[in-house]
């Protein structure tokens, strides 16, 4: 993660520093990214941008866990607005995902961020990581309907969760690397989402 000099920066500054860097991934994907580059176009030294980051791949770390952030918000907002269904959250940040990525100011830069096979598997690693997303759990949970759940202890809920996430991860992969079918890419994720949402046993029938 960027250093205390990065965050203390004033407003201004790391503004243009982040432009700077996403414009230059805009420009080429992270493999390509030329740190001369971005410190040319923030107007800032070299050894500057390293006041501020170890070096790139902690650049990219910063704006993973920014994005995922991102994510988390938006996940908030679909729990609060539908009940608390966890299902309709996960297709909910799938769509915000897309609406978020085909912007013409984001397109270039995640199709050249997230192109990248490396990056991408980082990323995933990030969403199915339980360290990683514990934190971002707790705020969740108590805006989780859990009666809509058929949740027996806890280790069901981590279970469940993994499994989500393992699905979500693979709808991601499949969105970034062809966003223009993102409609069968959606649908077939819903229907997997309904799959683990009723379960795949039939229920038995009380004896009457």
């Amino acid at each position: 993660m960027p250093t205390k000099t990065f965050f203390n920066l004033p407003e201004e500054k790391s503004k243009k520093l982040l432009e700077a860097i996403y414009e230059e991934l805009s420009r080429v994907p992270f493999a390509e990214v030329s740190i001369n580059q971005i410190v040319k176009s923030a107007g800032i030294s070299r050894g500057s941008f390293y006041q501020y980051f170890k070096d790139k791949q902690d650049m990219l770390d910063y704006l993973l866990t920014d994005y995922q952030k991102m994510m988390i918000h938006h996940a908030l907002i679909s729990l609060k607005q539908n009940g608390g269904d966890l299902f309709r959250m996960f297709l909910d940040i799938l769509d915000f995902t897309y609406a978020f990525v085909i912007e013409e100011k984001n397109n270039a830069f995640f199709k050249n961020l997230f192109s990248d096979i490396r990056v991408n598997s980082e990323f995933l690693q990030r969403l199915n990581n339980r360290n990683t997303f514990s934190g971002y759990t707790a705020e969740l949970l108590p805006y989780i309907n859990m009666d809509l759940l058929d949740i027996r202890s806890e280790k069901d809920f981590e279970n469940m969760l993994g499994t989500l996430l393992s699905l979500t991860g693979e709808a991601f992969t499949i969105v970034f690397f062809d966003i223009s079918d993102y409609e069968n890419i959606r649908s077939q994720y819903a229907e997997r989402l309904e799959l683990l949402k009723r379960g795949f046993l039939k229920t038995k029938k009380a004896d009457t």
